[in-house]
């Protein structure tokens, strides 16, 4: 079964020990972290591919497994645009790049990178600058169960 936890965890820990700043949930509780930091939000998904796999092993566990595809909206915010654009692009080429080998261990391939674009919002009096952009992940998604198994069938027996 696929967790959020298993795509979220990877994600956050390796853009953040990459980039040296916070990453966070977007839209979460507590409280906003020092500038610069990055949000993660999952933007669309699970979107199935392919057909559904099935097989059956020899103690009677059914396994069932789908390949999905995820976009996750990345957003640098910070106090300067300067700071934003340059966060957002090194962001950006990690998924190109070295995050692209780092989550294939976790099972997460890099399908798409979209480019940066500006999401500033204006927050009472003055602007959060914020810089932008998806990423569209695969992973593949399974779940076993124990099925009841026929042993022995008996054809042309008495009747």
């Amino acid at each position: 079964m696929l967790k959020y936890d298993d795509i979220w965890n990877p994600l956050q820990e390796k853009l953040s020990n990459h980039l040296g700043i916070e990453v966070i949930q977007a839209e979460g509780m507590g409280d906003k972290p020092e500038y610069p930091f990055v949000t993660i939000k999952k933007i669309s998904g699970p979107i199935k591919l392919g057909t559904t796999r099935s097989s059956i092993d020899n103690v009677g566990v059914k396994t069932i497994t789908q390949d999905i595809e995820l976009v996750y909206s990345i957003t640098v915010n910070a106090q300067v645009i300067e700071e934003a654009e340059d966060t957002a692009l090194k962001a950006q080429l990690y998924f190109e790049g070295r995050g692209y080998e780092g989550l294939m261990v976790s099972g997460i391939t890099i399908v798409d990178v979209m480019p940066p674009e500006n999401r500033d919002v204006f927050l009472t009096v003055d602007y959060e600058r914020r810089i932008g952009f998806d990423v569209k992940i695969r992973t593949t998604w399974s779940e076993s169960y124990g099925v009841d198994t026929i042993d022995q069938v008996i054809l042309g027996g008495e009747n």
